[in-house]
């Protein structure tokens, strides 16, 4: 079986998140697409929408695609967890595994957690943002979605979800953070 890992904060999800899914799907060589929202991701400091409320959230937007599973692995955890160990708990179940991360994660990537070993262990896709020059090594996923989780964060702008999920989302976000602008 071939797997792509897409990871993230999904705080909150978007239609970017969902064009990175289904280009991925389309692009790659892939059985299944693992989406796997990040209890906290370790480059960041906080999270504004619990777990419980993001799994909710992914499993509705993705509930049409059946080759698209939302894993609940490191939200179980209830910590930090690094990305080679994510990627230690999917190998055994596959023979080839895709990770995706978006273009914004290139500059840091070397400074990732056990970086050599998860070179080894994995295809880099790289979802294209802001002209952000892909290596040579690494799979281009083209998207360039014009949508970001800090700008809805920042002042409710539009996820470019369906209605329903977006009031759930943006209902959630104003009980529970301030804008900062």
């Amino acid at each position: 079986m071939k797997l792509a890992l897409y990871g993230g904060s999904f705080d909150p999800p978007h239609a970017g998140h969902v064009r990175v899914a289904l280009q991925a799907l389309k692009s790659l060589d892939c059985d299944q697409l693992i989406i796997v929202p990040a209890f906290r991701n370790p480059f960041k400091a906080s999270i504004v929408a619990d777990g419980a409320a993001r799994l909710r959230w992914l499993k509705k937007i993705f509930e049409p695609y059946t080759t698209i599973i939302i894993s609940d692995f490191e939200i179980r955890l209830n910590r930090s967890v690094t990305t080679i160990e994510t990627v230690k708990h999917y190998a055994p179940l596959c023979e080839k595994l895709y990770l995706i991360i978006g273009a914004d994660n290139l500059e840091a990537l070397h400074a990732w957690h056990d970086y050599e070993k998860l070179k080894e262990m994995v295809t880099f896709v790289v979802a294209t943002r802001n002209n952000v020059a892909i290596p040579k090594e690494m799979i281009a996923l083209k998207v360039d979605e014009p949508v970001s989780s800090t700008d809805f964060r920042n002042s409710f702008s539009s996820l470019g979800l369906s209605k329903e999920i977006e009031n759930d989302i943006t209902t959630y976000y104003k009980e529970h953070h301030e804008p900062t602008d």
